[in-house]
């Protein structure tokens, strides 16, 4: 009984012996044990083949996912393979499987009981946007595509300012971007929209800006009709390029700057300008009287002038203290719009007379009136300079070049409000070199007839230089025109000193005053 007992137990012991051989060979035969998933991929029972398989298949779905982009009404579209898709542990996957299904049993084993133990065991695939990579995509879809803000414009045409749109930009935060893109890369969809995270860069210059422009702040206007064909043009010229400019808070305009150079090329004649006191052809001549249109009308839209010279002799087509002269940068006429809202400067032509108007939003009291007032405080009455001719006939005299009278004047800021003086400001004092006339006188032959003599006249008449000049050449002596500014006050006065710099070159006219008075 013994004995048969023992060989029963012998047969189990044998029996359990071979079942768990069996079950052991059958569990860690070169597949994958049970229990392993990466990423919702059931790797149980599968081959080192299959599971590698099965894994790239994963990935490579991922890659080509479809995705749409939103940026404002632009839609970039691409795949997640073209955006730098990467998987950060899809080497650690493979090896995991290998591990876990290749090798003896021992190793297997400890594979696995190392994989059910580790903390850090892989149970997703971790996938990735290159960061370089969409970067650069990024920049390349979206280059020229609202990266810098577009300012709004105006301009005057044909008595309407039209105004262009202002269009912000788009500042697009690539990072935060890509992570969200990354954040639905493992969604079962088969396709990605989203919104790019972005903020808005406004421009500098709004339609809003521009449209406060309504209300004239300053116009004058001065006449041309005396000049040369030559004189005229260089006004129509030089006007176009100083005409028509925004001005914004803070900003500048110079009248040279615009203008120079002062050249054939760039559409100028030659016409009359100031040098030594005398009145002498020169490129550009006529740019003063629209240095000296644009300045009475800033002083009449009470805007800032930093800078503004007189000429040296006097002109005709404004009063003295009146004037703006150009002569390089040493005499130049500088506005700035000392306001807090633009200002449109516009300048025009119509038929021989030239018109400055600057445009903007006037906050002045509607009872508050202005007044510019020029005094003159002595004159010199111009000589005359006599130059011996012997091609001339004995006796007779011709009138080679108009003098100009000397003059000290200033001119007055006067600020009323309901018709009650409440300021005066004294804004320059100017001084103007007095120039005589010249004469060529005959020292030749006489001729002895009535019929000469009344030839000679009209000859004297017909050369005679107009006395409109006021262009100043670079060779004028510096110390014809330095201005001065004192304050002399009646009710509240302040004073307002005009800039003083050497001359260099001004400009010349024949021409009427047309405009606010004086």
């Amino acid at each position: 009984m013994k004995k048969r007992y023992m060989e029963y137990v012998t047969k189990l012991g044998f029996g359990v012996a071979v079942f768990i051989a069996a079950f052991t060979i059958k569990t860690y035969a070169g597949v994958v044990p049970d229990g392993v998933s990466i990423s919702g991929i059931e790797l149980s029972g599968k081959t080192t083949e299959e599971a590698d398989k099965l894994i790239q298949e994963k990935i490579n779905a991922i890659k080509s996912k479809t995705v749409d982009i939103d940026i404002s009404s632009k839609t970039i579209k691409a795949t997640v393979e073209e955006l730098g898709f990467t998987c950060d542990n899809e080497a650690q996957a493979v090896n995991l499987v290998r591990n876990l299904s290749t090798g003896n049993v021992v190793k297997r084993y400890k594979a696995k009981s190392d994989y059910e133990n580790s903390a850090e065991k892989i149970t997703d695939l971790n996938y990735k946007i290159d960061e370089t990579k969409f970067d650069e995509f990024m920049d390349e879809k979206t280059k020229g595509f609202l990266d810098k803000p577009v300012n709004a414009t105006i301009k005057r045409e044909n008595g309407v300012f039209k105004i262009t749109d202002d269009v912000e930009a788009i500042n697009i935060d690539k990072e935060a971007t890509r992570k969200t893109i990354e954040s639905e890369l493992s969604s079962d969809s088969n396709s990605i929209s989203i919104k790019a995270t972005a903020s808005m860069q406004k421009a500098k210059i709004t339609r809003e800006d521009l449209e406060s422009i309504k209300d004239v702040l300053g116009t004058y206007t001065t006449d041309f009709s005396s000049s040369s064909e030559a004189r005229a043009n260089n006004i129509r010229v030089g006007s176009a390029k100083l005409g028509n400019h925004l001005l914004m808070p803070g900003e500048e305009l110079s009248g040279y700057e615009q203008m120079h150079p002062f050249t054939a090329a760039n559409g100028y004649q030659i016409a009359h300008a100031y040098e030594n006191g005398r009145v002498v052809d020169s490129v550009g001549g006529g740019s003063c009287q629209i240095a000296t249109t644009l300045y009475n009308a800033a002083l009449r839209a009470e805007i800032s002038i930093p800078q503004r010279q007189n000429h040296s002799m006097t002109v005709s087509y404004v009063p003295a203290s009146c004037d703006a002269a150009i002569a390089g940068t040493y005499k130049d006429i500088k506005i700035k719009n000392n306001l807090d809202t633009p200002i449109y400067v516009e300048a025009y032509t119509s038929g021989k007379k030239l018109t400055f108007t600057i445009w903007g939003k006037d906050k002045r009291n509607k009872g508050r009136t202005i007044e510019f007032v020029p005094e003159v405080i002595s004159s010199t009455p111009a000589g005359i300079t006599y130059k011996d001719d012997p091609t001339l006939p004995a006796g007779k005299e011709v009138k080679e070049s108009a003098g100009h009278d000397g003059r000290v004047s200033k001119l007055w800021k006067v600020v009323k409000e309901n018709g009650v003086e409440v300021e005066r400001t004294l804004l320059s004092t100017d001084r103007y070199a007095v120039s005589n006339h010249i004469y060529r006188r005959g020292t030749g032959q006489a001729v002895a007839s009535t019929d000469a003599s009344s030839e000679g006249q009209g000859t004297d008449q017909n050369q005679e230089t107009k006395s409109g000049s006021d262009t100043e050449t670079k060779s004028e002596s510096k110390s014809e025109t330095k201005s001065e500014s004192k304050s002399e006050t009646k009710a509240k006065s302040t004073e307002a000193p005009t800039t003083a710099a050497p001359d260099k070159k001004e400009e010349t006219s024949g021409a009427s005053l047309v405009g606010p008075g004086a």
